[in-house]
């Protein structure tokens, strides 16, 4: 696995493997593996699937060793017909093995089997880690002073993430072999998702998606990139963010990148502010002071324009799935209605840049 969206760009699998991820044969597989893993039997207690994402599906469970602690655990499965299938664990194993004890708070990892050798499917282990997802929309639940809390916090994460020396972690094997700077195969690996015979056609896609490899400028510095760093995608707990969540897209690229994933309007009830609080300037402010990366006003533009551009490629994998791959979730269905908007945004976001 050399870069964090290459599931992306691996033709279908066929495995053989069901195509419904039934939680009974699910738990008995992972009551194998987790013998396997600590050496001793071992009870499962509480196997609960949580409130799905569009993604991984994740269980909550308790592991009761014959012996030893008991330890409260979540594990991620990744679905034969999900939104970003064929899967692969390594992004995110990485990216746990590598933040482990620095400033990026994560779940400890487990375990993991890419083969899902037990369970039929790629799957990993992690710590449970308490608190509550914030549901980008329901912001307003919450008093202004609460949300700046977690929004300053969520800066000051993300500056601490691009100033990791990566090349001193395990997510220095995504690195690739030099012949192509891994933001512009980013961008490669979402057009040919955009260009599956299966995807609506858009001319203007097509069109932005070559004009975005061509454009892309060179980043100020090469980084661990979350790809997906977002209101909703963390737990915090009495204003304390307490884990970064869902690092399936990660790759080294451009910081810019991540900094204007978290500014889109979608992720902060279609707020121009983070988290419906701070202003663009002052997310801008606080994170090239904790960063110490200078932010250019064309770089963040061109990736305001990539992030238009990613998220018509996600919503075009979630009809894909939903109609293709038949996953059962009416959310995705949904989501091919969405493009007329996010297409009129992408376009207004290359002329901004262009």
């Amino acid at each position: 696995m050399q870069k964090a969206v290459a599931s992306l760009d691996r033709p279908p699998h066929s495995t053989g493997a069901p195509d419904v991820v039934d939680d009974a044969a699910v738990r008995a597989g992972l009551t194998v593996h987790l013998g396997r893993t600590f050496r001793r039997a071992v009870a499962i207690e509480g196997f609960s699937r949580k409130s799905s994402g569009f993604s991984w599906i994740t269980y909550s469970f308790v592991a009761r060793p014959v012996s030893g602690p008991t330890r409260k655990l979540v594990l991620r499965v990744g679905p034969p017909n999900g939104l970003f299938a064929p899967y692969s664990v390594m992004p995110q194993v990485l990216a746990l093995q590598s933040l482990t004890g620095t400033r990026v708070p994560v779940p400890g990892l487990v375990s993991f089997d890419q083969g899902g050798a037990e369970i039929g499917f790629p799957f990993f282990v992690c710590e449970h880690v308490e608190g509550e997802v914030p549901a980008p929309w329901a912001g307003s639940e919450l008093d202004e002073g609460h949300r700046r809390d977690i929004a300053t916090q969520f800066i000051a994460i993300l500056a601490e993430l691009h100033k990791l020396d990566w090349r001193e972690q395990s997510l220095a094997s995504l690195h690739g072999d030099g012949r192509e700077r891994e933001e512009v195969r980013a961008i490669s690996v979402w057009r040919r998702s955009l260009a599956r015979p299966t995807a609506r056609y858009y001319p203007l896609l097509d069109w932005g998606g070559r004009w975005l490899a061509e454009n892309c400028p060179q980043p100020p510095r090469r980084t661990i990139v979350h790809g997906d760093y977002r209101i909703g995608n963390f737990l915090e707990r009495e204003r304390k963010i307490t884990a970064i969540l869902d690092w399936e897209l990660t790759h080294l690229g451009d910081p810019h990148e991540d900094l204007a994933w978290a500014l889109m309007p979608t992720f902060n009830a279609r707020s121009r502010k983070l988290y419906g609080v701070v202003e663009r300037e002052e997310v801008i402010e606080l994170y090239q002071r904790a960063s110490g990366i200078s932010i250019s006003a064309r770089s963040l533009a061109f990736y305001e324009a990539f992030a238009l551009y990613q998220a018509a490629a996600i919503q075009m994998c979630a009809v894909r799935a939903f109609e293709v791959d038949r996953f059962n979730d009416m959310r995705m269905a949904v989501m091919a209605s969405q493009m007329p908007s996010i297409v009129r945004a992408f376009e207004r976001a290359l002329e901004a840049v262009a």
